[in-house]
């Protein structure tokens, strides 16, 4: 694994449209199993193949843990910006054992903050399986440093 590379990115360098590949994860029964013991979230649909195969095809992941990879796969190592917060988060798919989850994200707003020194920068997040299925869709608001202003001498 190597070590993210940390840089400074001020609010006014972000450009509406722009777009990342996050890169991709395949998410295996153990991750799935790991997660369940982690959380505490032992429903049957992810840890119970009688029960999950007839509804499913197969035990599925935890929405949760499909958000988390798809947020761990577009994380942007910044160290002017903050998660503001996630809204809508959806999963129109269900992601199984042994499908590759690949992550995306897009530039979809800049806004003004009321606080002066920071701007609101909102990504939206993709995340699609190998057959191109949306698995994970959500937006995230990152608040972002914004440039200092230099003042001017008076002359």
């Amino acid at each position: 694994m190597t070590t993210p590379e940390f840089r400074d990115r001020y609010f006014e360098e972000y450009v509406l449209g722009e777009t990342a590949n996050g890169g991709t994860r395949v998410i295996e029964t153990a991750d799935i199993a790991r997660f369940a013991d982690l959380t505490g979230d032992h429903h049957p649909a992810h840890t119970d193949p009688g029960y999950a195969e007839p509804k499913f095809g197969s035990v599925i992941a935890h929405g949760v843990l499909t958000f988390g990879v798809v947020v761990g796969l577009t994380v942007e190592y910044n160290g002017r910006a903050v998660a503001y917060g996630y809204d809508r988060i959806r999963f129109p798919r269900p992601v199984r054992p042994g499908d590759t989850v690949r992550a995306t994200a897009e530039v979809v707003d800049l806004a003004e903050h009321r606080n002066p020194g920071i701007g609101l920068v909102t990504k939206q997040y993709t995340g699609v399986n190998q057959r191109g299925d949306t698995v994970l869709a959500c937006t995230h608001v990152l608040a972002v440093d914004r440039m200092p202003h230099t003042e001017e001498p008076n002359e």
